[in-house]
């Protein structure tokens, strides 16, 4: 009988093993519900959606959201400060239609100050129905930019 519980106890501890390790590895790319993650569903990684104006280098967008409510496209992002001090964020978005075309006009660029090591979490919503995805243009003051230096008795390349 011992002998019996021992063999039941060690296949469970097995089947559980085997079940545990399938599951990890299908939650790697879907969530519950078998479906992709938020970012894959709308068209891509927060890259493909973010248009830098330089490098930046203290605010990174840690976070990206889309989803359509009420048939208007909703954006929530989150802006995170790595450095300890306030960091002036700019940004706007391109408002897009199913084949790239724009379909608002060009906005202004939207000033927000992220404090430092804070996170900032910004919300949108689009200006019209017709859009269907957008690029999010983004600068700050700090950004890094290549900058060519010229060789004394050099010409420029």
């Amino acid at each position: 009988m011992k002998k019996f519980a021992a063999i039941l106890a060690c296949g469970a501890a097995c089947m559980g093993f085997c079940l545990s390790a399938h599951a990890h590895d299908s939650d790697d790319h879907h969530d519950h519900q078998g479906q992709p993650p938020a970012q894959e569903q709308e068209g891509g990684s927060i890259a493909s959606k973010v248009e830098a104006h330089g490098k930046m280098t203290f605010l990174k967008i840690t976070d990206m959201r889309a989803i359509r409510r009420d048939n208007l496209l909703r954006i929530q992002f989150t802006m995170s400060n790595m450095s300890p001090n306030n960091e002036q964020l700019y940004y706007r978005f391109r408002w897009l239609d199913a084949d790239g075309f724009t379909v608002w006009e060009e906005e202004p660029w939207k000033p927000e100050l992220i404090y430092g090591k804070q996170n900032k979490f910004i919300s949108v919503v689009a200006p019209t129905f017709k859009a269907t995805d957008f690029k999010l243009e983004v600068q700050s003051p700090h950004n890094r930019t290549t900058t060519i230096r010229r060789v004394e008795n050099q010409p420029y390349p």
